[in-house]
């Protein structure tokens, strides 16, 4: 009878550790979700104000539809939060750990025999759905809406250009590249075409009976019929290279960047590397893991930090990862045969993750550590670097 009821002691108290753990796991999952899900949605609408706000700048200059704009910002959507749910949900795991051990709720985790480790495992579900999640939109959802989007801007502008062409008047194309002037504009044709584009020295001019104009990917593709080409219009060596019976020229109407800061590195990159584009792809949803461990083990503050005192050095270390990462896709870009990708930047943040996890038994004097990590010099010099790096990124 006594070896039984120490059995239902032993069980009572490990069943009661476990409804413990789910409650604070629970609690844990719900509150970084609150917070991801508040930052996702605050990031989210001044990416989309940003781009509303560029491409009515576009239009008010006359290089798009304004009827289009909205289409265009909603067909981004999935692209936009395939890039911020990282950001979200790593800023998330550094606001909710820190403020445990800002207001020492910490140590109810602690009491029952937890680490950071389980905080990590706790977290881990809500990661892998952002991760399952970011990856469908990564590699599927986001490359085609994308390019929908980046269609319906071309065709809008292919469409308007021809549209816009009208009897004796003299017409600069949008993308500055020349002028146009025709003597009878027709729906179907262009008669008494005049083209002129500057380039200095090697300025040309051609005049021709009848323009036809086509779509062809990015570019508007110039047939002339029964004309003649002059070149170097401005120069001494001024002459009429030919005259001929068909002449074609394309023309670049790819207008889907946008004016003012448009992250264009991360949302209007467009890579002609097949390998650059999957590593990408990949790349991004990965971060959620390693990002996972970084906000857990970089939120651990003391008691007097505050809870947003790790929000600098966390964007700092995500801006890093975030332009390494794009360093690297345009190297590879550049040279697709070029070594292992971007896989080389996923390890270089492990090694400091690894570091940072054991930068108590790494560290000769750990006292010397935590003045470093609290040296105003060194916050400044952190927000400086930021700073930086985000102008790069915006350019």
């Amino acid at each position: 009878m006594e070896f039984t009821d120490k059995i239902n002691i032993v069980m009572h108290h490990s069943s009661q550790g476990m409804y413990k753990k789910n409650i604070l796991s629970k609690s844990l999952n719900m509150e970084v979700l609150k917070s991801s899900l508040s930052i996702l949605l605050i990031f989210f609408l001044l990416v989309v104000g940003s781009r509303v706000v560029g491409y009515f700048e576009q239009a008010a200059e006359g290089y798009i539809d304004p009827s289009i704009i909205m289409s265009v910002v909603a067909l981004r959507f999935p692209d936009f939060i395939t890039l911020l749910i990282p950001l979200s949900f790593f800023l998330g795991i550094l606001i909710t750990i820190s403020r445990l051990y800002a207001e020492k709720e910490i140590y109810g985790f602690f009491s029952i025999g937890l680490a950071p480790i389980d905080l990590v495992r706790f977290l881990a579900p809500q990661a892998i759905i952002y991760f399952a999640i970011t990856l469908m939109l990564s590699l599927y959802v986001a490359p085609y809406t994308k390019a929908l989007s980046q269609e319906i801007l071309s065709i809008d502008s292919f469409e308007e250009q021809i549209e816009a062409l009208q009897s004796k008047k003299l017409f600069s194309l949008k993308d500055g590249s020349g002028f146009i002037y025709v003597e009878d504009a027709e729906e179907t044709s262009l008669k008494g075409v005049k083209l002129f584009q500057p380039n200095g020295d090697n300025s040309f001019l051609v005049l021709a009976d009848e323009l036809i104009v086509t779509e062809n990917g990015n570019d508007l593709d110039l047939k002339f019929l029964d004309g003649s080409l002059y070149k170097g219009i401005f120069s001494n060596s001024s002459q009429l290279v030919s005259t001929f019976g068909e002449f074609k020229l394309s023309l670049d109407r790819d207008v889907s960047q946008i004016s003012g800061v448009s992250l264009s590195k991360i949302f209007d990159y467009s890579s002609t590397s097949d390998s650059a584009s999957l590593q990408w792809s990949i790349s991004i949803p990965f971060t959620i893991i390693i990002l996972l461990f970084m906000g857990v083990y970089m939120g651990a503050v003391k008691p007097r930090q505050g809870r947003f005192s790790v929000i600098l050095p966390g964007m700092l270390v995500y801006v890093m990862y975030l332009s390494l990462l794009i360093y690297g896709r345009e190297s590879i870009a550049d040279n697709p045969i070029s070594g292992i990708g971007l896989w080389w930047v996923h390890l270089l943040f492990c090694l400091f993750l690894v570091g940072y996890i054991f930068k108590d038994i790494i560290s000769f004097n750990n006292s010397s550590a935590i003045s470093i990590r609290e040296n105003i010099y060194l916050k400044y010099l952190t927000a400086i670097i930021l700073i930086l790096l985000f102008l790069w990124l915006a350019i």
